[in-house]
């Protein structure tokens, strides 16, 4: 079992632009008045999120160093495995999951440097050779208050019952992040016993549900799908959640069952900044810009002796709240740099079948 941080922080913030920071829309283009000159690519999901990564670690790295940044997204692992086929990469820095982080070490990914990145700060069973954790996260079951008023769900398997709990259903775009795994505790698996995941019982469970079920392709739409109140239950991040509740909308969790893994810093192969990029992954790392990340978008520190101070909505998305730590699931990022290609291809053929 790995070990996790143990307090969950959230508040969204703008983003802050400095002058010396190269700043760039979701297309990679820089913004006016914005000198991307040795600029470091940046790569995430886009966003609020985004903005707060801007805030936490490129501002800090630019006034340390003067290198700014260009951001672009979303993170498309096709699209780096193209870049670095053709060789013609334009991206330095990747937050993408650690299953993919591992995946592509070595053939698609840079091996990073430890004598600039300190892996000690990192739990060893995360730190693969091409990537340190970037923060934690956790996989949400919520629903509608407002439609499941007197009967609320209670379990991971509620959210397969449409008879008892009817209506429409969405889950997250990465399949690596907990879909599997709540398809599985919700058909009665027990939590340590998840890995090596069956993946054909956890595709006839999600049968029960696909015709009521939006399998979305952004975070965004999930967010969106819950604000306007178009799905009365969901898998999301904590990240999404936290906007979610403060948009007003009348969601909460249950704390049956959640899932917590992590995304990774990764530099592609081929990087044309890889020695400015290692330096930006060794500093977003460091205990401040961390601590200051994880305040502003949702997420888990990467080290776990860093305490923050959280809100009630922020409290109300809080896995690791006492009486709640018991439903805690970590995924296995090691099985999933494994079996994401082979899991890929099964879940495609039957998303489309």
């Amino acid at each position: 079992m790995k070990t996790a941080p143990h307090a969950l922080v959230a508040v969204v913030a703008g983003c802050l632009l400095l002058t010396a920071c190269a700043q760039s829309n979701a297309n990679g283009e820089t913004q006016p008045g914005a000198d991307a000159t040795g600029a470091i690519t940046f790569v995430s999901t886009g966003g609020k999120f985004q903005e707060a990564q801007t805030q936490a670690w490129q501002v800090p790295f630019t006034e340390k160093t003067g290198i700014g940044f260009v951001n672009d997204g979303p993170v498309d692992e096709s699209k780096m495995k193209a870049m670095v086929d053709g060789g013609k990469v334009t991206w330095d820095v990747l937050d993408t999951s650690a299953g993919a982080a591992g995946q592509y070490c070595g053939k698609y990914l840079e091996p990073l440097d430890f004598t600039v990145v300190d892996r000690s700060k990192f739990d060893p069973k995360t730190v693969g050779d091409c990537g340190v954790p970037a923060y934690f996260y956790s996989t949400l079951l919520m629903y509608d208050t407002s439609k499941f008023a007197d009967n609320p769900p209670t379990s991971v398997a509620d959210f397969f019952d449409l008879d008892k709990y009817p209506g429409k259903r969405i889950v997250p775009p990465e399949l690596s992040v907990g879909l599997l795994e709540f398809a599985l505790l919700g058909d009665g698996v027990a939590p340590d016993q998840l890995y090596p995941l069956d993946v054909d019982r956890a595709l006839r469970k999600l049968d029960s549900i696909k015709a009521k079920t939006t399998f979305s392709t952004t975070y965004g739409q999930i967010q969106q799908a819950m604000v306007d109140q178009q799905v009365t239950m969901a898998l999301t991040s904590t990240a999404r959640a936290e906007a979610v509740l403060r948009a007003g909308a009348p969601f909460t969790a249950v704390w049956d069952k959640t899932v917590v893994n992590w995304d990774d810093l990764v530099i592609p192969k081929g990087s044309p900044n890889k020695d400015a990029a290692m330096q930006f992954i060794a500093l977003a790392t460091d205990d401040g810009p961390s601590s200051d990340f994880s305040r502003l978008s949702s997420t888990l520190p990467v080290n776990k002796d860093i305490a923050t101070q959280f809100d009630d909505v922020q409290e109300a998305i809080n896995p690791f709240a006492p009486g709640r730590e018991d439903g805690i699931v970590y995924g296995d990022a090691l099985w999933w740099s494994e079996n994401l290609d082979t899991v890929t291809d099964k879940f495609t053929n039957w998303l489309v079948g």
